[in-house]
């Protein structure tokens, strides 16, 4: 039940009194429906109140008797709120009265204009403590989503709050599929959990849908159970639905999907309601959105830690130290330009003081690149028990790699074999550019024919072989040192590597001194440019 006193305070209502005391001159009431005064009793007091509209009830007299003698007649009048009783303005008599009307008939309408005046002032408290509670409740859509990263807590969240704020039946939000041709039931309030199980609702088959996503203000629908426009108008009347309001959810300029909400009866939304549910819909958008960012943020990052693990296990897969053997000095440097990478070196032991010298270049980088490198370096690894058969262990490494991959998943590897007693160095080329031998301060390239590892199954690889001498140093590299560019875009290219190479060596370096410097000429070259490619280089010289 109504009451003006639920909606105006005591202060305000002891203020109207007054002045429509001071209008009719006579000391005037304010009353609650059951008849108990909510105001108290006036001494003259000034009239400060603007009137307003005026009601249409009849007065009523009462009239009583005290030692058999009449007194004066009561009159009062309700107050009314929507249509609904809220209280009664009641004038005290003035004198004996009983054979005169109480007022006259200007009197009369003056006390309706109060009744509608109070009634009036009642009913935009009403209206005012309802705004206010529907800005609470977007104050708590906020308050609830801000720094929330789950999503299917935010769209519970915004769904509760916004039928709470709204007084409405129920409430409801699809989300846009992925490739934004259906909307998908996500979340809902007061409604049966089976609605959860609806079919997404294809755009093209919903009018209503495609109005709400089009524009940017809600749509409102008078009845769900008869509007064409309305899918599932069947479920709609089951669960009681009859007037609806549909809004979009948007964050720049992206629709994330729809939000609706129910009323169980025949409801025009006004102006403040549509404006607050759409505010809600483009909070909720936002949260939605940082949300989706956050959970791809929250992959990227596990992503990164797998990747970050698996580099350090390929890492592993690199000998951290060649092997010693006696008047060789070796030395190798591994340079990866991501977290995994598709270049590899590997020193194979093997009987009677050999040792096998592998360095390899899969295509592409990456996890991809990583794993064919894996792939690759255990193959070597399994046939390179026939030790100078360089052609027949290639092969096997190549027909497993064609086997187990596409003709786009290729690699170029240089094998060799060093005797550590003979200084008879053996090896086989796949593809890969040749090592480069200095002697006596010469340049010669280790070349053998041979195709790349993973195109042709039967390809056959040559080898070759010859004696090492004090003062030899053999230099193999992967295309990441030829190929770096500086801010000119030029490449470093074989030349300056064979410049860089034979300068080293005439400085009687050994073979990490040998290494450093070329890497470092590299760098002088390239500067600060970012690698683009993975750089693995490996140097050998004869004591």
């Amino acid at each position: 039940m109504a009451n003006v006193n639920d909606y105006l305070d005591e202060r305000t209502l002891q203020s109207v009194q007054q002045a429509f005391s001071a209008v009719l001159g006579r000391a005037v009431s304010i009353h609650a429906p059951d008849g108990s005064a909510v105001t108290s009793a006036v001494t003259n007091p000034p009239p400060d109140v603007a009137l307003g509209a005026l009601a249409s009830e009849p007065l009523k007299r009462r009239s009583g008797a005290r030692g058999g003698r009449k007194t004066p007649k009561t009159f009062e009048v309700p107050v009314h709120m929507d249509d609904e009783l809220a209280g009664w303005i009641r004038v005290a008599p003035e004198g004996d009265e009983s054979e005169a009307p109480f007022v006259p008939v200007e009197r009369d309408n003056m006390l309706r204009l109060f009744a509608g005046v109070l009634g009036r002032l009642a009913s935009d408290g009403m209206e005012l403590r309802r705004r206010v509670e529907q800005l609470l409740a977007l104050q708590h859509v906020l308050a609830e989503i801000t720094g929330v990263h789950e999503l299917q807590q935010i769209l519970d969240a915004v769904t509760r709050i916004t039928v709470d704020a709204l007084k409405a039946k129920a409430g409801a939000i699809r989300l846009l599929s992925d490739d934004g041709d259906e909307l998908v039931i996500r979340a809902v309030h007061s409604i049966n959990p089976q609605y959860l199980d609806t079919n997404p609702i294809p755009i093209s088959d919903s009018p209503l849908d495609r109005d709400v996503l089009a524009g940017r203000e809600p749509v409102y629908v008078a009845d769900v159970t008869r509007d064409p426009r309305v899918v599932y108008q069947d479920t709609a009347r089951r669960e009681g639905f009859v007037s609806a309001l549909c809004a979009p959810m948007i964050f720049k300029d992206h629709r994330e999907g729809v939000v609706r909400v129910f009323m169980d009866r025949r409801y025009e939304f006004d102006w403040f309601e549509k404006r607050l549910l759409q505010t809600i819909a483009d909070s909720a958008a936002a949260a939605i959105a940082n949300a989706r960012l956050y959970a791809e943020a929250k992959d990227s990052w596990e992503i990164k830690r797998q990747i970050a693990l698996a580099g350090e296990v390929q890492k592993r897969m690199i000998p951290e130290t060649p092997p010693m053997m006696n008047g060789v000095d070796i030395c190798a440097r591994y340079i990866p330009s991501q977290e995994l990478a598709g270049d590899f070196y590997d020193f194979i032991p093997l009987p009677s003081d050999n040792v096998g010298i592998a360095i390899c270049d899969v295509v592409g980088k990456g996890v991809r690149a990583s794993l064919l490198m894996a792939s690759i370096r255990a193959s070597l690894r399994a046939h390179a028990s026939n030790i100078y058969e360089m052609s027949d262990v290639l092969g096997k490494v190549n027909r497993d790699l064609c086997a187990d991959t596409v003709s786009s998943d290729f690699a170029t590897m240089f094998y060799g074999v060093l005797n550590a007693k003979s200084r008879v160095f053996t090896y086989a080329c796949a593809g890969h550019m040749p090592p480069i031998l200095v002697r006596d301060g010469r340049i010669c390239h280790l070349e053998t024919k041979g195709g790349v590892l993973g195109i042709l199954p039967d390809m056959i690889y040559p080898l070759d072989r010859f004696q090492l001498k004090p003062g030899d140093v053999v230099f193999a590299y992967t295309d990441g040192l030829s190929e770096a560019l500086n801010f000119k875009n030029e490449a470093y290219g074989r030349t300056r590597i064979e410049e860089a190479l034979l300068y080293a060596v005439a400085q009687n370096y050994n073979a990490e001194g040998i290494a450093r410097y070329c890497l470092w000429d590299l760098r002088r070259f390239a500067g600060l440019r970012r690698r683009e490619d993975d750089r693995t280089l490996i140097a050998v010289k004869i004591l």
